[in-house]
């Protein structure tokens, strides 16, 4: 009998579906943390008056919906951002395939869901600053000889499972002699295929995966860390989550990526992280090397790229 895996699965999921046209949220408040904002409330154009509406795959642990709760760490810094804004957090739940085209239709205002920064999606939506930082893992059986570590060429002559859209998959492909990458468009799909043999090894999102398997302890799987490869940058290097927003809404995006230096300062993120599993310090040290540089941030942090622009100061709401 197939094992019953408790990921999405254990989820009550719900699709709360925003209005076609955009709304104005307007802030509730003037007053934060005893600082008023100066002049008049910001008004700030979402999906739906008065909800920030989020784009997720209700993968845990850093998306979900649990008695009509939104739950995860991510989607828990979204809503904790929210409520700084005078705004409620509203989930889409959709395919992650289907995330980003939500976000540059308008359909949603944000998304999230350990999305790795990478260049392409840089062009494609505001990306905000890190909201921590995660490296990558394989899944496998728990008789494969690996245990420290596994290095990249190691799946040659393998197959390897991994989610459609992920920003590791040009990597997975150019391994050489790799077997197959076929692509999954949910998490739970890809391990039922490991744990049958129908697929060598699998690189999903580290955190998804101990979270099933913490959920499951009977399932006969590991996860190994991938060790670092220069020739490999998006499979073996430490990725920045972060947090994808529509182009065409500055005034929104510079809210929120206010909000993302305020979990930092407050620590917030480091405590949503804890909350759901995630107790590892290492994902709140940042890798040396910044790739953003040049591409979609400059030295000194301004933004550049498509939707390059001076950001307006929404700090003293979160004061």
């Amino acid at each position: 009998m197939a094992p019953r895996f408790t990921t999405t699965s254990i989820l009550r999921r719900s699709v709360l579906r925003g209005s076609a046209g955009l709304g104005l949220g307007v802030l509730a408040g003037l007053a934060r943390g005893g600082r008023a904002f100066a002049g008049a409330p910001p008004r700030f154009k979402t999906v739906e008056e008065g909800y920030i509406t989020i784009a997720m795959s209700g993968t845990m642990p850093t998306t979900g919906i649990q008695d009509g709760k939104i739950t995860g760490s991510d989607a828990e810094m979204v809503a904790a951002i929210a409520e700084k804004l005078g705004l409620k957090a509203k989930p889409a739940v959709m395919a992650w395939s289907a995330t980003i085209e939500a976000i540059r239709s308008g359909r949603a205002d944000i998304m999230c869901g350990d999305m790795g920064w990478t260049p392409a999606r840089s062009n494609a939506m505001l990306l905000t600053d890190a909201i921590y930082y995660d490296g990558n893992f394989v899944t496998m059986k728990k008789d494969k000889p690996f245990k420290d570590f596994i290095n990249v060429n190691d799946m040659g002559g393998h197959s390897v499972g991994t989610g459609t859209g992920y920003s590791y998959v040009p990597d997975l492909k150019k391994i050489p002699n790799i077997r197959d990458v076929r692509l999954y468009d949910n998490v739970d799909g890809c391990i039922r295929d490991v744990v049958a043999g129908r697929m060598d090894f699998a690189v999903l999102d580290s955190m998804n995966v101990e979270y099933m398997l913490l959920q499951n302890p009977d399932i006969d799987l590991k996860l190994v860390p991938i060790k670092p490869n220069s020739e490999y940058p998006d499979l073996t290097g430490k990725g920045r989550a972060v947090l994808g927003m529509n182009q065409q809404n500055p005034d929104l995006f510079d809210a929120v990526n206010a909000g993302v230096k305020w979990l930092w300062t407050s620590k917030t993120n480091a405590r949503l992280l804890a909350q759901n599993g995630m107790t590892s310090s290492d994902y709140l040290v940042a890798p040396q090397k910044d790739p953003r540089i040049g591409v979609d941030r400059d030295a000194k942090g301004n933004i550049l790229g498509p939707a390059a622009h001076a950001p307006k100061d929404y700090s003293a709401l979160f004061a």
